[in-house]
């Protein structure tokens, strides 16, 4: 029988959230020292996807932020776009979803009251709590309030809606990160019984489930929800990118070059 090191050192595939897992909860702070951990991991050739409700433009920000190759492959906007060599796909029909009239509805009934919509979405609608974008701390009261708001104002249509650490997101009909991370898998022909899905919410909970049924390993931080703890082949003792480093630590011991002090945020 294998041992639990060989089982995890057939892993070459990381699926990441970035928000709560990489980052805290706002997606401000990092460490260098899990920055140089995935460095590592993609420089031993594991394959780094970001699975976030981010937009394209802001993972490959990120990516360039962290040192990282530019045009790796990902998951933008909870499912609604992916990335595979540098070239972006709409995962969706763009006429059984017009995003613009969305946001025109919704700040019509108020929206802009107690949210503000990220512009640089093409895709998914995502309402921040006012202030987020400049930096302004916000309570998880404020991602509850918006998520009823929307609730009442798109009562009986197909939208898919849920809430993320820092956000409230409206979606096509059918789409999450699961049906995301399906078509890029698929396209790029990943298998996911050879990957690690990391996250903390509930936008990750398809995504996680589809590595699970493809044979693969799911981690959390410990500041996850109880829904994907319930999931996961390993819930770290600590939370957000502390809690991604113990993880990385776990799951690909045969990449971990040095044992590391957790460094400073960033």
């Amino acid at each position: 029988m294998p041992s639990k090191a060989r089982s995890r050192s057939r892993l070459r595939t990381l699926v990441a959230d970035i928000e709560g897992t990489l980052t805290d909860c706002s997606g401000r702070k990092s460490s260098e020292a899990l920055l140089h951990r995935l460095g590592e991991l993609e420089g031993a050739g594991v394959c780094l996807v970001f699975c976030s409700g981010r937009s394209t433009a802001y993972q490959r920000a990120l990516r360039v932020k962290w040192g990282l190759d530019p045009d790796g492959p990902g998951v933008a906007e909870n499912g609604c776009c992916i990335i595979w060599k540098g070239r972006e796909y709409v995962t969706y029909d763009p006429r059984t979803f017009d995003r613009d009239a969305l946001v025109c509805y919704l700040f019509e009934r108020g929206a802009g009251e107690i949210g503000e919509f990220d512009p640089d979405k093409r895709c998914a609608v995502t309402l921040y709590p006012r202030g987020f974008m400049r930096g302004k701390d916000y309570l998880p009261a404020d991602i509850e309030r918006m998520y009823c708001f929307l609730q009442k104002h798109l009562k009986g249509s197909s939208y898919g809606l849920f809430y993320t650490s820092a956000s409230v997101e409206v979606l096509p009909a059918g789409v999450d990160k699961g049906t995301g991370l399906e078509r890029l898998l698929a396209l790029a022909g990943m298998d996911p019984g050879r990957a690690l899905f990391i996250g903390d919410g509930q936008n990750d909970i398809p995504a996680a489930k589809l590595v699970l049924r493809g044979g693969g390993k799911v981690g959390t931080p410990a500041n996850a929800v109880l829904a994907l703890k319930r999931l996961a082949s390993h819930v770290a003792k600590e939370e957000f990118y502390r809690g991604a480093l113990e993880l990385l630590d776990r799951f690909f011991p045969e990449n971990d070059n040095s044992r590391r002090a957790h460094g400073p945020a960033r």
